[in-house]
């Protein structure tokens, strides 16, 4: 039996198919400028967007030029350091996961900073930015410190980098070991617009005589520890600016200078004082809480024996007691007292010959305070201040005059003396008035001769040489007798002479000088004395005054 397939459409099923095909050959000829330029909708793949990285997950660094105001968090990106102090050392600035993502910084990525021992103690590194730095609304900088143990420094420091003397410095100190902190650098609005360059110190404590690794994270501009003192205990107003012309200056501390690169105002001497920095109407000053003691260690040693004075700024509301010491190598030390005054700055002067007979003024390694109480420091600089001249004349002689050889006084008859300066001399000589009392004023001076070669003088019977003497500038007085010997010629093979030296006189006041002429050891004649010498340091710029210049006999 044959079996077939029915192919049987009924004539309106036919109708229909014909107008079915009908509109699908329309819809293809009229679409067929366009068929090309679309795909099918099954060729389209939208991109996968990148995974975000998982903590501790590695990335590709990307290197920068940071603009402070956005942060730097090291995500992934971060700024390219400049090394400096490596001496005999080496450094390494890694972008590494975090090594503990807790606490107070969860973040992915941070940076590790590793220091061998033979570095500088003030090695470290900056960053350069992208644009100065604007302190008008925000002044603290906070940074995210890991470090390997507690009571560690970390200074923080600013710099113009066309000027590296625009800069400003702040420190703080860690309180935990592997753990996450955020430490706090306070500055100021008049700080806007100066710094372009971030400078780090790790562990600035001295000496590196152990490798270190720290890591820290997330520098950033924030609100909080910027604000100024305001109770009765703190000054509510800043010190007075310095005056002192900068070129005469070696400053410690102070916004007013260039202060010395690497002082560490902490160091662990085992002492109870709290030491910070904090800004007092705007201008960065030194609270030392509670005092015991406190030094402040340079990096290097310093000269200051071309300088006069050391300057200080103090406010204290409860201290009674105050000494500052100047300390060199050895160590050397003397200290200075103050004489306390409580609730306004105090501004002090300390000359340097209140130091020098015990310290080496051409080897400042270290300064120290000690006393009580609580006390704010600022301007803290040596410096030479110009020479302005005794308001008095220096005290009238009372020995008699039967027992005195007089060159120059106004209390005694002179004998007679050729000339005050020599045509050989170094310096400007002025005859000068004060009070009604006639000096000798040389400036620039390096030495200056005084002559009685026609009338010389017979001291064979005198026992000291008298000369008053004044100073603002002076480090050093040297004063010289020449006797040419029987023969009274300069040069006559008879000749002897002896200089004493006076060593960091006292300075802005008359110092009368009793020599024995017995210490002028090598004077072994003096019946013929013809010349007399004054000279000293710093040669050629000092400004010397003499007064009541005489032999006499006791």
């Amino acid at each position: 039996m044959n079996i077939h397939k029915n192919n049987y459409i009924p004539n309106q099923s036919k109708a229909i198919l014909s107008l079915l095909l009908l509109f699908g050959i329309l819809v293809s000829v009229g679409s067929c400028d366009t068929i090309d330029d679309m795909p099918p909708p099954s060729a389209y793949v939208p991109p996968t967007p990148a995974p975000e990285p998982e903590p501790g997950a590695p990335c590709e660094f990307e290197i920068y030029v940071p603009l402070l105001s956005d942060g730097i968090d090291f995500e992934c990106k971060g700024a390219e350091p400049t090394f400096f102090g490596e001496k005999d050392g080496s450094f390494t600035h890694e972008f590494v996961a975090n090594p503990d993502p807790s606490g107070s910084n969860t973040s992915a990525y941070v940076v590790a900073y590793s220091q061998t021992e033979g570095v500088e103690p003030w090695a470290g590194f900056f960053y350069d930015l992208a644009a100065k730095v604007d302190f008008t609304a925000l002044q603290t900088i906070k940074v995210k410190v890991y470090a390997p143990a507690a009571d560690q420094i970390v200074l923080l420091k600013f710099e113009n980098s066309a000027d590296g003397s625009i800069a400003k410095e702040v420190q703080a100190t860690t309180t935990v070991a592997n753990q996450w902190e955020e430490l706090s650098f306070a500055f100021s609005p008049s700080d806007t617009d100066k710094f372009d360059r971030i400078v780090l110190f790790f562990g600035f404590n001295g000496t590196k005589e152990a490798p270190s690794t720290y890591y820290f994270d997330d520098i950033t501009l924030a609100e909080g520890a910027a604000e100024e003192p305001g109770d009765s205990d703190a000054p509510t107003s800043a010190a007075p600016t310095p005056t002192a012309d900068g070129a005469q200056v070696i400053s410690i501390f102070s916004d007013a200078y260039t202060n010395v690169e690497g002082t560490d105002f902490n160091p662990n001497w085992g002492q109870s004082t709290q030491v910070t920095q904090e800004l007092v109407a705007g201008d960065n000053t030194l609270k030392l809480a509670n005092l015991n003691y406190q030094g402040v260690a340079l990096a290097s040693s310093i000269d200051v024996s071309a300088m006069t004075m050391l300057h200080v700024d103090y406010w204290t509301a409860d201290s009674s007691t105050i000494n500052l010491s100047l300390i060199s190598t050895g160590p050397a030390e003397t200290p200075y007292s103050f004489a306390v005054t409580t609730g306004q700055w105090v501004s002090l002067d300390i000359p340097l010959s209140e130091f020098s007979e015990v310290v080496d003024l051409k080897d400042i390694i270290q300064l120290k305070l000690d006393g009580n109480g609580t006390i704010y420091l600022d301007n803290i600089y040596f410096h030479a201040p110009p020479a302005t001249g005794p308001t008095a004349p220096a005290a009238t002689p009372t020995l008699a005059a039967a027992d005195v050889i007089s060159l120059f006084s106004d209390a005694y008859t002179n004998v007679s003396v050729d000339t005050w300066r020599t045509d050989w001399s170094a310096a400007t000589l002025e005859d000068i008035d004060i009070d009604g009392n006639a000096v000798k004023k040389y400036s620039d001076l390096n030495f200056v001769g005084i002559e009685t070669v026609t009338n010389q003088i017979d001291a064979t019977e005198m026992t000291h040489f008298h000369t008053d003497v004044w100073t603002g500038d002076a480090t050093q007085i040297r004063i010289k007798l020449v006797d040419f010997g029987a023969n009274g010629a300069y040069d006559g093979g008879d000749d002897v002479e002896h200089e004493i030296t006076i060593e960091s006189p006292e300075q802005n006041t008359w110092i009368s000088l009793d020599i024995p002429l017995s210490d002028f050891t090598n004077l072994s004649t003096r019946a013929n004395i013809a010349q007399l010498i004054y000279s000293g340091q710093p040669a050629g710029t000092m400004t010397l005054l003499v007064d009541n210049i005489y032999f006499y006999k006791q």
